[in-house]
C-alpha cells in the first residue's frame, strides 16, 4: 500500500473539516482527534496488538504498582467486553499472525498459542525463553529477557537471527521488504537487507513497535507515536501525548494507545489544526 493512501485513513479527506490555529488537543496529520476511553482502571498496559478478522485487542498490563507480576487480556473492540487470559506464567508478548489467523502470547517460559473457544493459552514446543516481544512477518520473531537477544521461530524450533547476532534488541519488527527494524538502550536502528547493513535512525526511547494491517511500521515513546515511512526514508511524528505505554493501529487507521491507567482510541474531529512542530527526521 503506497504510503498516500495510507495517510488517507487519518486524513479522512472527504470530510468537510474547519480550520483552527488554535488547536492545542491532539493532533494527527493537522487533525483535530479526541480521546475515547476503550478501557479503564488498567494498570500499564503494554504490547498491544490486533486480530484484524476478529476485532480483538490483546495486551498485557501490570497486576502490581512495582510492576513485577504482568498479565494477558483482550478486549473487543465493538462491544468493549474485557476478559483476562488463562495459561500463561507472566504474560507479557502479544502478536497476531494474520495470515494463519493464530494468537501468541509470550510469558516467562515461552510463547504459547491462544484458544478462543477455551479462553486458554497452550505452550506451544521448541521455544522456553522468557519472551519480552513477539513479532510475526512469515515467522515469529520475538525478543529474550533479559539476554536481548532476537530469535526466529519455525518448524517447531527457534534461533537466533543471523543478522542480529552482533548486538542486543528489547523490540525487532521486519517492513515489507523484510528490513529489520530494532532498538535497544543505544536508540533505534535498522538492518538493511539488500546491503547488509545496519543504520542508525536515533536516540528514541521505543516502548512499543507494531505493524497495520498492510503492514506499514508504527513505534512509541513515552512522549508520542511515530511511523516509519520506508518509501521516503524519513521517521515521521504523528502525535505527542506524554505518558505512552503502547501503540497499535486499527483497520480503519485509527491510532489505540495505552496510557499509564487506560487504552484509548483517538478519534477524527471535523476541526483541522495548523500545526507548526516539526515531525519527521531522514532514516538515511
Amino acid at each position: 500500500m503506497k504510503i498516500l493512501g495510507l495517510f488517507v485513513l487519518f486524513a479522512y479527506s472527504v470530510v468537510a473539516r474547519v480550520i483552527d490555529e488554535t488547536c492545542d488537543e491532539v493532533i494527527v496529520h493537522n487533525i483535530h482527534h479526541n480521546k475515547e476511553i476503550i478501557k479503564e482502571g488498567i494498570n500499564s498496559a503494554y504490547q498491544l496488538a490486533i486480530d484484524y478478522d476478529r476485532n480483538m485487542l490483546f495486551f498485557s498490563y501490570s497486576k502490581d504498582d512495582a510492576g513485577s507480576m504482568f498479565s494477558s487480556a483482550y478486549i473487543n473492540l465493538k462491544t468493549n467486553e474485557y476478559k483476562e487470559i488463562e495459561g500463561i506464567n507472566g504474560g507479557f508478548a502479544n502478536a497476531v499472525d494474520g495470515q494463519t489467523k493464530t494468537v501468541y502470547l509470550g510469558g516467562n517460559d515461552g510463547i504459547y498459542k491462544f484458544d478462543y473457544e477455551t479462553g486458554k493459552a497452550t505452550h506451544i514446543d521448541g521455544v522456553n525463553d522468557n519472551t519480552w516481544q513477539i513479532f510475526i512477518k512469515k515467522d515469529i520473531y520475538y525478543t529474550t529477557y533479559p539476554d536481548e537477544y532476537v530469535y526466529v521461530y519455525k518448524n517447531g524450533q527457534s534461533q537466533r537471527v543471523p543478522e542480529m547476532l552482533e548486538t542486543k534488541a528489547m523490540l525487532v519488527a521486519l517492513d515489507n521488504n523484510d528490513n529489520i527494524y530494532f532498538s535497544n538502550s543505544s536508540g533505534l536502528f535498522v538492518h538493511k537487507k539488500v546491503k547488509n547493513y545496519v543504520v542508525f535512525l536515533g536516540e528514541y526511547n521505543l516502548n512499543s513497535i507494531t505493524n497495520d494491517i498492510n503492514g506499514n511500521l508504527f513505534f512509541s515513546t513515552p512522549k508520542g507515536v511515530y511511523f516509519i515511512d520506508d518509501e521516503s526514508k524519513q521517521v515521521k511524528k504523528l502525535v505527542s501525548i506524554d505518558n505512552i505505554y503502547g501503540v497499535v493501529v486499527e483497520k480503519d487507521g485509527n491510532i489505540i494507545y495505552a496510557s499509564q491507567d487506560s487504552i484509548v482510541r483517538l478519534k477524527p474531529s471535523k476541526t483541522n489544526c495548523v500545526v507548526n512542530e516539526k515531525r519527521s527526521v531522514d532514516v538515511i
